[in-house]
């Protein structure tokens, strides 16, 4: 249900020289439960909420009022993805159930079997045409019509990250072991970037010629294509094992959590080998969410201390302007147009944050 703006969030403290942002925040809206996935429509114009146990919600942008309710998973909802082609939406759940919503018409147009119980990862391609889904070490690639296109179960343990190449013809998946990069109808891997120890997320830079990946020994492993033995590059240092990895518009920038700092990687000229990261200090606890703008420069972090920062990475100083939830961040996910954010907090709360920075 609707609540009200005040009673969920903080007037941020002024920032910076000089500089006093007030949240720009337009409404809450109650999920009644921690927020597993949030997303957006195509047209941008209605957002999707999933949180871990009950109804998905569709929301007006304008107001956050309720458009459609979709019943969830029974045993629970684990994953959410929305087709930039098509007014269609897929949620995964504990049950190995993935569905495909009709967002028009609040139908369920398929349900589809992941292979095995408890849907780790549900993913339609850059282009809308294809959905991927994982459960333990299943790999199954689905048409937007169901159709079943290929398979892959040989992973050496749960599929824990999958990442879509830029151009929708194939995809990375992570698990204990390495990176297997897949050809949209071929039935094996065309490469493997092993690794001794569990790939837990993937970022495919938007210019295809990276892949970033998390471990969960605290590590990033940074892979150029076409790869070459021994060109790979490996980043430690951090404090925590990374989930949280992004790459900007231009595919310069990888942004990385792994503790509480935001540390920030140029991959310009000869890469990041020998580099000193940029590193955003803001947040008291562990970052949990970074997201990067479609096109424009600014990138979010969400963390444990309830906080949403948006950072500038074009300015000399780097300037940060503040949000305050009062709830660990779960969820950030940009509009389309890049002009708001969507929020979700571990208390099922969401809100949307005008942007009026760039």
């Amino acid at each position: 249900m609707l609540s009200s703006l005040r009673d969920r969030f903080k007037t941020p403290a002024p920032l910076g020289a000089g500089l006093t942002m007030s949240a720009n925040t337009s409404w809450s809206f109650d999920a009644g439960d921690y927020i597993a996935s949030i997303a957006w429509l195509p047209d941008g114009q209605k957002l999707v909420v999933a949180p871990t146990e009950g109804s998905i919600s569709v929301l007006h942008r304008a107001t956050g009022s309720l458009a459609l309710t979709l019943p969830g998973h029974a045993s629970g909802n684990t994953a959410l993805s929305s087709s930039s082609a098509a007014p269609l939406i897929a949620t995964g759940g504990h049950d190995g159930r993935v569905r495909l919503w009709n967002t028009q018409s609040g139908v369920m147009e398929q349900e589809l079997h992941a292979g095995q119980d408890w849907v780790e990862q549900v993913v339609f391609s850059p282009d809308g045409t294809l959905l991927a889904a994982s459960a333990g070490k299943m790999l199954r690639i689905w048409t937007s019509t169901g159709e079943l296109v290929s398979e892959y179960a040989e992973h050496d343990s749960t599929v824990a990250a999958v990442a879509w190449r830029p151009d929708s013809r194939g995809l990375a998946t992570g698990c204990y072991n390495g990176v297997r990069l897949f050809r949209i109808g071929e039935k094996e891997p065309y490469e493997h970037f092993a690794w001794k120890g569990s790939i837990i997320s993937l970022a495919w830079s938007a210019n295809g010629r990276y892949v970033a990946g998390g471990s969960q020994e605290s590590t990033i492993q940074f892979w150029r294509l076409p790869y070459r033995a021994g060109e790979e590059l490996f980043m430690s240092g951090y404090s925590t094992k990374i989930r949280e990895l992004s790459w900007n518009a231009e595919s310069r920038y990888l942004a990385s959590g792994g503790g509480e700092i935001v540390t920030v990687w140029d991959v310009s000229g000869k890469g990041p080998a020998g580099t000193r990261p940029i590193q955003l200090e803001g947040h008291a606890d562990r970052i949990t969410q970074l997201f990067f703008q479609h096109r424009g420069g600014l990138l979010a972090s969400g963390g444990m201390d309830g906080r949403v920062f948006i950072w500038n990475l074009k300015s000399k100083q780097r300037q940060r302007y503040e949000l305050a939830p009062s709830s660990p961040i779960a969820a950030l996910v940009w509009s389309p147009d890049d002009a708001a954010l969507a929020i979700g907090a571990a208390n099922g709360a969401v809100c949307l944050w005008e942007n009026t920075v760039g």
